[in-house]
């Protein structure tokens, strides 16, 4: 069973609290480099809150449940490009489902590459309407710290392979939604995609013995980024499946990227 410590404990908070909207207030709030706690938008209320009082209890935090983990903070805030000290903040939130999330990481990606580090860094954060997404998310987290520089380049080719499978699952008549790594392929004897990407996508490859052990990394990694995910888009208000949030403002058109971190 694939579901690990994190994932369960994430799943109890979203049942236990409720959640509540936090306005948009300012940039770096879920930098957890900045040493500053970070925000919590499920809150527990009522007859719940007394029996957590009760109890000794305080509400969860991604912080405390994530801590046990070697590389949690580059995990709930993974930065594609730039810095810890980059002046701007842009954090990217995606849906691999989302056909919206092309057009946005589009502007990423072309902004990403002709951008300074010191002039602004790009953090991921992926949603998933369909499960398998947690899994890609995980290995672009992965690579941000194993693969310098070649995440985003990663994430565009996953957009492009999850596009053109789909395509091809339709024209076979068996249009799918991608739940796990076997919905995401042509035929049962393709490779997933997270496989496939360890094999083509970075310099150097995934050594075949490391590949079983990152695949599952790439799960966990991704589940406890989403877990986070949510949390941004509750606090930003950001109604949509994907986003840009920059310094603290939700972005309404993309387009406007590379004028805001100028």
């Amino acid at each position: 069973m694939r579901h690990k410590k994190f994932f369960l404990a994430a799943l109890a908070s979203a049942l236990l609290f409720g959640s509540t909207s936090v306005q948009a207030a300012d940039a770096n709030a879920f930098n957890p480099y900045t040493g500053k706690p970070l925000p919590v938008t499920r809150q527990v209320k009522g007859e719940e809150a007394k029996i957590l009082s009760a109890l000794g209890g305080t509400p969860r935090s991604i912080a405390a449940d994530a801590a046990y983990r070697a590389n949690w903070k580059e995990e709930i805030y993974p930065i594609l490009k730039g810095s810890t000290a980059s002046r701007h903040e842009v954090l990217v939130v995606i849906d691999f489902a989302d056909p919206k999330s092309r057009q946005i990481w589009q502007q990423v990606a072309r902004v990403a590459k002709s951008t300074p580090d010191a002039s602004a860094r790009f953090v991921l954060f992926g949603k998933s309407a369909e499960l398998y997404a947690t899994d890609l998310t995980g290995l672009a987290i992965w690579a941000c710290r194993e693969r310098k520089g070649q995440a985003i380049d990663y994430v565009t080719w996953a957009m492009q392979r999850w596009d053109s499978i789909k395509q091809g699952l339709k024209k076979q008549g068996k249009a799918r939604p991608f739940h796990n790594e076997y919905d995401a392929v042509l035929t049962r004897k393709d490779y997933p995609m997270v496989f496939v990407a360890m094999e083509k996508c970075f310099k150097p490859r995934v050594a075949a013995a490391e590949q079983s052990n990152l695949a599952t990394y790439a799960y966990e990694a991704g589940n406890i980024n989403l877990f986070q995910a949510s949390e941004v888009c509750r606090y930003y208000e950001l109604k949509k499946a994907s986003g840009l949030i920059v310094d603290g403002e939700v972005l309404d058109n993309p387009a406007d990227l590379a004028a805001r971190i100028k």
